[in-house]
């Protein structure tokens, strides 16, 4: 339910989005038939473009924002299957938050049934007739407005006996467009985004330009237009039987009469309709995946069992030194004289997350595995904040890595220049299905340890023992082609390190 919920909510940002720019751009134009075209499509992209998945090396501030409250919603998605007691305190939100959710959808999808259903009753228990155009009068003996389903077209008695060419017209322009469709899938919409009013205002739009065709077509059948105007404002008064069903009077009389004696628009307007090409664009950059990539041009003190989760996660990345600390002591070190440590070492942070990962239902289900790098600050304090993804494999494990990680016991803090120091630490959390006897595992494993070159001599010791002034500059090498040529020892990757020339 996590990962629709997001969709859910991403999708009614762009529905908004691209509502807005319509409503300011293009709704007083007379192209009807493209403003319909236009409207639809807006339902359509807005269903797609949250499914778009792409990468970017440089996140904005709106990528980070919804990157983060995408975690925040997975998080508490996967936190609701631990202790009840635990769920209730840190995410008892979000049990209400869907249930809130679940019954709107309930309450509309209802509703649009119960809708459909009195429509066809009406149909089913009345006289018909069929038109010359194909479509079926059928004739009701009470008090209705005049409206039109699919290729059926009620009307009651009393209109009937009189001129009812313009309405018959008027109905059958809709029934010709298919304007029944159109409605269903913006019902359709609402029914999953009830709680956003683009999605109402869409089909109010909708409703407006199927009168707006409807009209045009009657005039273009040769029936006056005052007489028409008048016949309008004769009917504005009378119940519609249903949102769904297109009605003579669905639409403001005030805006059909004075669309009918607008001048039509420039057909240079029609170039308007290019503004969802850049809209779309942002759209489909906000919901993109931050993935790091920069050139590594100096290192500070790093333990060489830290480069391969790094160099794993980033092709490479600035480190910068930190000799002297930081007038800001909260601003987080990227690499320090003493780096944390987990309570009992390396060895001891693997069994705690091996006990502690849930292999995520959707995920097994999919068959889902790969590695997720995540990265986290140990505080001054030795408490883990700020908990992110580097690299991510899916929406459910990346949430899934980032909860148990969060709940990680207090570390032995990062030391620099004798003092405790927010710090920057980087884990690599593997994921792997293993169908033996149905049964799945989940398997945390530090990254294998790479071949070090100290100006091209194979170094085993520890880059402490390396003064970091006298680093010039490091690359990492991971891509095959470029490693193949130290044989076995660089299939797990190469760092090579340049010194200073005195």
């Amino acid at each position: 339910m996590g990962l629709f919920f997001i969709y859910i909510l991403k999708a009614s940002v762009c529905l908004a989005l691209f509502y807005l720019f319509y409503k300011v751009l293009l709704s007083k134009e007379t192209f009807h038939r493209f403003n319909r075209l236009a409207l639809l499509g807006i339902l359509v992209l807005s269903c797609l473009l949250p499914a778009v998945k792409i990468a970017i090396s440089e996140p904005t501030a709106l990528n980070q924002t919804v990157s983060d409250l995408e975690s925040l919603l997975m998080l508490a998605e996967l936190n609701a299957g631990t202790e009840a007691a635990e769920t209730v305190s840190r995410f008892g939100w979000q049990e209400a938050m869907v249930g809130i959710y679940l019954a709107g959808v309930s309450f509309f999808c209802l509703k649009s049934l119960f809708g459909i259903g009195r429509i066809c009753t009406v149909i089913r228990r009345n006289r018909k007739e069929r038109l010359a155009d194909g479509s079926i009068l059928v004739r009701y003996p009470g008090k209705i407005a005049p409206f039109s389903w699919m290729h059926y077209i009620v009307m009651p008695d009393t209109d009937l006996q009189e001129d009812n060419r313009a309405i018959v017209a008027h109905e059958q322009a809709h029934i010709r467009l298919r304007h029944s469709w159109d409605l269903l899938l913006a019902q359709a919409c609402i029914v999953v985004q009830w709680f956003n009013p683009a999605a109402w205002l869409v089909k109010q739009e909708l409703q407006n330009i199927h009168e707006y065709e409807a009209d045009e077509a009657v005039l273009a059948s040769g029936v006056n237009a005052k007489e028409y105007q008048l016949l309008l404002i004769k009917k504005a008064v009378g119940s519609r039987l249903y949102s769904l069903a297109n009605s003579l009077n669905h639409s403001s009389l005030k805006k059909r009469i004075t669309m009918m004696m607008r001048k039509k628009s420039n057909p240079w307007a029609r170039a308007k309709y290019l503004y969802v090409l850049p809209l779309a664009a942002v759209a489909v950059a906000a919901f993109a995946r931050p993935e790091i990539s920069k050139p590594l041009e100096e290192i500070s003190r790093v333990k060489v069992t830290e480069f391969p989760a790094i160099s794993d996660a980033v092709t490479s990345e600035s480190i910068e030194k930190n000799d002297t600390l930081k007038d800001n002591e909260e601003e987080p070190y990227t690499a320090v004289e003493q780096m944390p440590q987990f309570p009992g070492g390396p060895s001891e942070l693997m069994k705690y997350i091996s006990a502690n990962l849930r292999y995520p239902e959707d995920a097994k289900r999919d068959k889902t595995e790969g590695r997720v790098i995540a990265r986290f600050t140990v505080k001054k304090d030795g408490s883990i904040g700020d908990v992110n993804i580097v690299r991510g494999v899916s929406p459910s494990l990346d949430a899934e890595a980032v909860r148990v990680l969060s709940g990680m016991p207090r570390w032995e803090p990062g030391m620099q220049n004798g003092k405790a120091v927010p710090t920057l630490y980087t884990v690599p959390v593997v994921f792997r299905i293993i169908e033996d006897g149905k049964q799945d595992s989940t398997e945390v494993a530090l990254a294998p340890k790479p071949l070090v070159l100290v100006d091209g001599k194979e170094y085993t010791g520890s880059l402490d023992a390396i003064d970091p002034q006298s680093i010039e500059r490091i690359d990492v090498l991971k891509d095959p082609s470029s490693t193949e040529t130290y044989g076995e020892k660089g299939k797990n990757g190469v760092i090579l390190v340049t010194t200073k020339k005195k």
